[in-house]
């Protein structure tokens, strides 16, 4: 008797820890719901109504909905984008964009350079614009909320939370933005960039590509003030130390005077670009490269 009821238990344990690994593995392998099916959920938000079919853009057609800016935003591995358009009873309208990239780094990356407004507890790093805007990133997903006249921060949020739901929590910020030294970084100035034409908007190394920089590479931007000194920190990982060192040549022969350090790391670039005190410089890049793996 004994022995069988040690038998049954040790099967019932392994049909537990086999449906568990089951589940383990659909938690895994599930897909990632369409932009479309993600939007779909704030369409349930009280008191507002879609205005007509939702809107989907894919890397040939996104010129349609942002024609200046679309290039810059295909440089973040966009895959594709899904418009909503919402009213409500006093004619009050707002348009939700939920867009999907290819890596969670690129969804921050995109977050990250449309940054503005004040935290708000909605997705990852949501934040928000009074009255006109709410925006968060969540794994492979950009979300932003723009009102076309203001409204009340209740029901951004009420849309952000709508969509955030319908996403996978949380995300996997870039290992770069990681590194970057807490001490004296501008809240919200971290900047994530792969190719050459993100990084022109936000900073000017001249017209040629003298980093090698493309879709294989990540980089990273922030401000710093330290005792009153303003200065940017950037780092750049490359798939490899022989390209890393070849933009550290090509970095330091451009003659740029605002650049004051710059190291290699392996396969990472850093550098930091400020109009004096090099020995704040070199000290805030040796905080950085150190903290790299």
């Amino acid at each position: 008797m004994h022995g069988e009821k040690a038998e049954r238990t040790r099967i019932a344990g392994f049909r537990i820890c086999a449906i568990l690994w089951v589940c383990f593995l659909v938690a895994c392998t599930a897909e990632l719901p369409a932009p479309v099916d993600v939007l779909s959920a704030a369409d349930a938000v009280s008191g507002w109504q879609a205005e007509g079919d939702h809107a989907i853009y894919d890397p040939d057609t996104l010129f349609d909905f942002m024609n200046g800016a679309a290039d810059l935003y295909l440089t973040y591995g966009f895959e594709e984008l899904a418009v909503g358009q919402y009213t409500n009873a006093v004619g009050t309208a707002l348009q939700v964009e939920v867009y999907r990239v290819t890596t969670d780094a690129d969804a921050y990356g995109l977050f990250a350079y449309n940054s503005y407004g004040e935290p708000t507890d909605v997705g990852v790093d949501g934040e928000l614009d009074g009255g006109a805007r709410l925006a968060f990133w969540q794994d492979r997903t950009f979300v932003q909320i723009v009102a076309r006249n203001e409204v009340d921060n209740a029901a951004l949020r009420a849309f952000g939370a709508a969509v955030a739901l319908a996403l996978p929590k949380g995300g996997d910020r870039p290992s770069l933005v990681k590194a970057l030294p807490a001490e004296g970084m501008q809240p919200g100035s971290a900047r994530f960039f792969r190719q050459k034409m993100a990084l022109d908007n936000l900073l000017w190394l001249g017209p040629e590509d003298m980093l090698g920089l493309g879709t294989d590479t990540e980089g990273v931007l922030a401000h710093y003030e330290i005792d009153g000194q303003g200065m940017d920190l950037m780092l750049v990982a490359f798939p490899d130390a022989p390209r890393a060192e070849a933009a550290h040549s090509g970095l330091r022969g451009t003659g740029l005077e605002n650049l004051v350090a710059a190291d290699v790391k392996g396969s990472t670039l850093g550098a930091v670009f400020c109009p004096v005190d090099k020995g704040q410089a070199k000290e805030l890049l040796d905080k950085a490269m150190t903290a790299l793996r």
